[in-house]
């Protein structure tokens, strides 16, 4: 370390001492090291560790990955059957197959074949490692928190970059580049927090805006779970709530002192209150005007699922408003809209041709072909670059995610549903999202994506502590 400093290796010095915290860590809490890697590596994706385009996210992303499946091969290699194992290998195979035929027969072959199957393959490898992490509610809400943390501390930097208007040298803070404005095209900047510039020709929009989608829908799961614990401490000290009515609003404000003293719930309630506020702030700073339209559907499904009337009726007055109201005032949505049509249509354009095996093997010229993510759709991305074959796989692959999510709901119980909640609003969500962007292939939001289905996996199974008691986390 200390030969680092004299180096004046900022980069490295940090690197080294996040690895050297990793390690302590680790030797006190498996579970816990490994949350602090991926906080890391949704905090920083943007840091470069050298000129050919490695990066931190990437690295350790990798070592998280090598992390669980050493602890998979130390304890129960049956977890690795799951219903997304032989999709992720067919994908694997298909892209094989191709760099295989292309090599054979002297032809062109885009990177983004490979650059896809191996992102991919790291995306299963996170998921089989630790999908046994979301055995206990306990570890669940601590995954949850990690998220909420990491968006409000974007959240936070992107706003006070924003009002100042600056950026740093990789492009953190915000960004001047639009896609999906809201209301205003002529917005100088977006706020993009720790992602930086580089994810957005990746992704095709703004990775902050994804990322807060979920960040918000876990931060109301986590109030609406406060109100359900509240609910169930006064029922045992008082029996039946007491209803107060709307007139009843100075009685509210003159207990709120008292309230914010006395419970320790409702402090909790405020300070997530607060924590929601800063990143819809910045959600609505991101100009992302499609992020915002999804958000509210995932809340609206949030709402059916734990059956909240009000939650439901204030969602769709939002929901309203913004495709409705809010269009008719502002032109502006209405052109981005048509940009974005346009820009889809394009894309489809492009892979006519090709629409069968794609477009990845171009020409009669042996090598690769470098190749940039730029279509704005996950789904399409996938169909020019594998074909039919590759989008039927990978919406099986959706599918099993989907079916699962639909056969857990009524399995679950009541103090571990509203995880199920939380993981079922952000899934229709990121869905959508994936209309718009490729965050479901690249970038934290497909990490955080994958990761869910763990929790999907876990939740409503009563021999979970049988399946996994070989698995000994310290400290917990």
């Amino acid at each position: 370390m200390l030969n680092l400093v004299l180096t004046l290796n900022i980069l490295a010095t940090i690197l080294i001492a996040m690895l050297l915290v990793a390690i302590f860590i680790f030797s006190k809490s498996f579970s816990k090291g490994w949350l602090f890697l991926l906080g890391i590596v949704l905090l920083f994706p943007a840091v470069r560790l050298n000129s050919g385009g490695l990066s931190l996210f990437d690295l350790l992303l990798s070592l998280i990955a090598i992390i669980g499946m050493i602890k998979l091969a130390l304890t129960d290699k049956r977890i690795l059957k799951n219903k997304l194992t032989f999709p992720f290998f067919l994908l694997f195979l298909i892209s094989s197959s191709y760099l295989f035929f292309g090599f054979m027969f002297g032809l062109l072959v885009k990177s983004l074949v490979w650059k896809i199957a191996l992102n991919m393959i790291m995306l299963w490898f996170l998921l089989v490692g630790f999908q046994y992490f979301f055995q206990t509610q306990k570890r669940i809400k601590r995954f949850f928190s990690l998220l909420i943390s990491i968006a409000v501390v974007h959240s936070v930097f992107g706003i006070v970059m924003f009002l100042g208007g600056w950026q740093t040298s990789i492009g953190m803070g915000i960004s001047t580049g639009k896609s999906q404005h809201l209301i205003s095209n002529q917005a100088n900047h977006q706020v993009n927090g720790f992602l930086g510039i580089g994810l957005e020709d990746q992704i095709g929009a703004n990775p902050l805006a994804s990322l807060l989608v979920i960040s918000i829908i876990s931060t109301l799961g986590f109030l609406i779970l406060n109100k359900q614990q509240e609910k169930v401490l006064i029922k045992k000290k008082v029996g039946r709530k007491k209803k107060i009515r709307l007139l009843d609003g100075v009685y509210r404000v003159k207990r709120f002192k008292g309230k914010f003293k006395t419970r320790k719930l409702f402090r909790r309630r405020v300070l997530m209150a607060m924590l929601l506020l800063i990143q819809f702030v910045a959600l609505f700073l991101t100009f992302s005007y499609s992020s915002l339209v999804f958000l509210g559907i995932g809340v609206m499904v949030m709402g059916i699922l734990i059956k909240h009337k009000r939650l439901i009726t204030w969602t769709m007055v939002y929901l309203v408003i913004l495709t409705m109201v809010l269009p008719s005032i502002h032109s502006s949505i209405e052109i981005i809209s048509r940009e974005n049509l346009s820009q889809w249509f394009g894309e489809l354009e492009t892979i006519k041709n090709n629409w069968i095996f794609g477009g990845s093997i171009t020409s009669k010229e042996g090598g690769f072909i470098s190749s940039q993510a730029n279509q704005g759709n996950s789904y399409l991305l996938l169909w020019s670059t594998y074909g039919l074959l590759g989008l039927a796989i990978f919406f099986r692959v959706l599918w099993c995610y989907f079916a699962d999510i639909y056969k857990k709901y009524e399995s679950t119980t009541k103090g571990e549903r509203i995880w199920f909640v939380i993981v079922a609003s952000c899934f229709v969500s990121l869905l959508l999202e994936g209309l718009t962007s490729n965050i479901l292939i690249f970038g934290p939001t497909a990490v955080i994506f994958w990761l869910m289905y763990g929790i999907i996996l876990n939740l409503g199974k009563d021999n979970i502590n049988d399946r996994f008691k070989k698995i000994n986390f310290k400290h917990e």
